[in-house]
C-alpha cells in the first residue's frame, strides 16, 4: 500500500527490557534479526508464516536456529498456529492505513471544492493578444485552459484527457503519455503529495510535473503563437472537438525556417480545417504558413 514504505517505532526502543535480554544473549546479531523480522512483518500486513528456514535463507547471514530463537524465546512476537505476528506492528500498520485513507478522503474533497472555483487558474491566456502576435479582435479573454472535469456529488475523478491540453502546451515530447503518468501517479497516492498533504489544486501540481523524456516537442515561439490560435478557436467557435482533435491531437510537428512555419497534421481534414480557421480570422501574425499532411 502506498504510504507504508517506512516503519514507525518508539524512540529508545533498544532499551526495551525484552530487547535488552535479546542483546545480552545474542548480541547485535539478535537485534539485527529482530529488526529485519519487523520490516518483513510490515511488508506483509503484520503477519508471517512461521518458517525460520525460509526467513534465514532470505537474510543470507542468519541461521534458521537464530531466527527461530528470536521469534520464540524473548516475548517479542506472538504465535498463532503456523504464523507469527507482532501486536504492536499490527496496530501501527492499521493506524498508518487509517491515516492514509483519511488523507486521501481529504484530498478528494479538497480537489472537488477547488476545481469548482479554481479551474481557471491557468490565466496566462489573458496575455495572448500581446504575446502571440494574433489578431486581437477575434480572441476573447478567457482564463480557462481546461474545465472538462467529472464532478459528481463532491467526488472528482480526473482523467488523463483532462490534462492533455495542459501537457501539450508545456511542450512535452509526448503529452498524452505525460498526462497519463500524471493522473496515475496522483491517483495511486489518493491525490495527495508524498508528505500526505492533499492535492488541493491539480493544475498547480501539473505545473511542476517532470516529463519522463526530456526535451521539447515544438519550437517555443511557434508553440506560443499556436496557443493563441487554439484559445481563439476554442472560445470563438465554442467547439471543443475542433480545438482538441483538429488542432492538438492531429498536429504532428511544426517546422520553423526563419519566419516560415510549416504545420504538419496526421490527416487532411485537420490540416484543412485549421488552415481555413487561421486564414478566415487573420491569425497568422508574422508567420508565413504552410499546411501539410504527414506522408
Amino acid at each position: 500500500m502506498k504510504g507504508l514504505q517506512y516503519i514507525t517505532h518508539d524512540l529508545g526502543a533498544r532499551n526495551d527490557p525484552k530487547l535488552l535480554t535479546l542483546q545480552m544473549e545474542m548480541g547485535g546479531q539478535g537485534l539485527a534479526i529482530f529488526w529485519c523480522l519487523v520490516e518483513m512483518l510490515w511488508e506483509n500486513d503484520g503477519r508471517l508464516p512461521l518458517d525460520p528456514h525460509t526467513i534465514a535463507f532470505s537474510l543470507r547471514w542468519a541461521t534458521a536456529d537464530e531466527v527461530d530463537k528470536v521469534i520464540r524465546e524473548f516475548g517479542l512476537f506472538e504465535i498463532d498456529g503456523d504464523h507469527f505476528f507482532s501486536r504492536s506492528a499490527l496496530e501501527r500498520i492499521q493506524q498508518k492505513k487509517d491515516s492514509i485513507e483519511a488523507a486521501s478522503e481529504r484530498g478528494r474533497k479538497a480537489i472537488a471544492a477547488r476545481w469548482n472555483r479554481a479551474r481557471g487558474s491557468e490565466n496566462d491566456a489573458d496575455e495572448i493578444p500581446q504575446k502571440y502576435g494574433c489578431n486581437t479582435d477575434v480572441i476573447p479573454r478567457n482564463k480557462e485552459i481546461n474545465k472538462d472535469i467529472n464532478i459528481n456529488n463532491n467526488t472528482i475523478t480526473p482523467q488523463a484527457a483532462d490534462f492533455y491540453e495542459f501537457m501539450f502546451f508545456k511542450n512535452f515530447v509526448d503529452p498524452a503519455e505525460e498526462a497519463q503518468r500524471f493522473v496515475e501517479h496522483y491517483a495511486d497516492n489518493g491525490w495527495t503529495y508524498q508528505d500526505g498533504t492533499p492535492v488541493a489544486d491539480p493544475l498547480k501540481a501539473a505545473k511542476g510535473w517532470k516529463p519522463e523524456v526530456s526535451g521539447k516537442r515544438f519550437n517555443e515561439a511557434a508553440l506560443r503563437w499556436y496557443k493563441g490560435v487554439w484559445m481563439s478557436c476554442k472560445n470563438h467557435t465554442g467547439n471543443l472537438t475542433l480545438a482538441r482533435k483538429a488542432m492538438l491531437e492531429s498536429l504532428v510537428t511544426m517546422k520553423v525556417q526563419e519566419r516560415k512555419l510549416t504545420l504538419v497534421y496526421s490527416d487532411e481534414d485537420s490540416a484543412a480545417r485549421t488552415g481555413a480557421y487561421i486564414q478566415a480570422n487573420q491569425l497568422s501574425g508574422e508567420w508565413q504558413l504552410e499546411f501539410r499532411v504527414r506522408n
